[in-house]
Formats: C-alpha cells, sequence, structure tokens
C-alpha cells in the first residue's frame, strides 16, 4: 500500500520551492529587497507605503543547510540548496551539493543539466561532460542538454568546432521553437561550415 504525504506537508514543500525560485531568480549578490504585499487582496497601498522584506543570500545559505542537515533525505532542500550556491558564484561549494542531489535523485536529467552547466561554469570540463552526458542518456528529447553539450565542445580548451556545431543542430532538430534553438542558430551562423550528421552522434 502506498503511502501518501500529509497535504499539509505538500503544501510546504511546493510553497518552498516556488519561494526558492524567486529568491535564485533575484539574486545577483549583495542584498535582495523584495516589496511583497501584506494579505492576499489587492488595494490602493501604493509599495512605498508596504514593508520591504530583505532577504540575504548568507542567511537563505544558512537557512537552507540546517534545513539539509536536519533532514538528509529531502532532495528538493539540497536542489535548491545547490542552485543558490550556484548562482551566487559560490561554484565549488554548490559541486558538494549538486552531487548529494544526484545521489538521491540519479534519474533526474534536469538536474544533472543544471550540475553540467555549473560545472561548464567553472570551466570543469571533464565532470561538465559526465555529467551532461548523463543527462543526455536519460533525455534524449532535451534541446537544453544538446545546447550544453554544443557550448561544452565550443568553449573548452582546444575547441571541437565540428562536435559543437553537431550539438548545436541538435538542439535545432529535438525543439526548433525553443530560445536554445535559437541560440543554436546564432552559434552556428557564427562558426560556419558542416556540422556531422546529428543522427549518428551518440556524445562528443
Amino acid at each position: 500500500m502506498n503511502k501518501r504525504a500529509p497535504r499539509g506537508r505538500r503544501g510546504s514543500h511546493v510553497a518552498f520551492i516556488i519561494l526558492a525560485v524567486v529568491v535564485v531568480t533575484l539574486m545577483i549578490g549583495g542584498t535582495l529587497v523584495a516589496v511583497l504585499p501584506l494579505g492576499g487582496s489587492s488595494d490602493s497601498t501604493s509599495s512605498a507605503d508596504r514593508p520591504a522584506v530583505q532577504v540575504t543570500p548568507g542567511a537563505e545559505i544558512a537557512r537552507l543547510q540546517t534545513q539539509v542537515t536536519e533532514d538528509p533525505s529531502d532532495s528538493a532542500g539540497v536542489v535548491v540548496l545547490a542552485e543558490v550556491l550556484a548562482n551566487s558564484g559560490r561554484l565549488s561549494e554548490s559541486y558538494v551539493w549538486y552531487q548529494k542531489a544526484t545521489a538521491l535523485r540519479p534519474d533526474d536529467a534536469s538536474l544533472r543539466l543544471a550540475f553540467g552547466r555549473a560545472l561548464l561554469r567553472g570551466q570543469q570540463w571533464f565532470d561538465a561532460e559526465l555529467q551532461l552526458t548523463m543527462g543526455n542518456d536519460l533525455d534524449v528529447s532535451s534541446a537544453a542538454i544538446a545546447f550544453s553539450l554544443g557550448q561544452l565542445a565550443d568553449q573548452r580548451p582546444g575547441g571541437d568546432p565540428a562536435t559543437a556545431r553537431a550539438w548545436y543542430q541538435q538542439a535545432i532538430d529535438r525543439d526548433p521553437t525553443s530560445l536554445f534553438a535559437q541560440q543554436a542558430r546564432t552559434r552556428l551562423a557564427e562558426l560556419g561550415g558542416s556540422p556531422a550528421t546529428p543522427s549518428v552522434m551518440t556524445g562528443p
């Protein structure tokens, strides 16, 4: 018999993830200031009259670290902590938590993508290739993963333009209307030449 989590707990997880996404989106270092209306209804009170809620990256990271220390199986919390650290520029610290997250959710292609992109930003070429390739194996339809593999081939020392072009073409083929496809078209135009045949490619 399947056990279901209590409804209240599910709701709190959803609210937490939404808050965390807002924090990650707004985080640019320093103190974040978000003006939030009190209550659930709109009124004529101006933004200047509403109390400002200040969120500091350090405080949010500390709170998340406490949360996942108390519950190491909280995969959602571990993922958000890794994302917050990565978006705060604390890449080496984020890798530790991404590793913990992938141990909890080994078959999550989007998590492999996030981990791979963080490694790519830190120029950890070998590990980025490992995570992105694993993500591609889990989701062969992801334009984001294909584009990221193209960036990897494009940016790593020495470069591999032919492989980069092939992955960019894969991104276009997988989802022609996506933002990744648009970016891939731009980069392909800059690179020129002919890509390898995407259908026969299994990896960079």
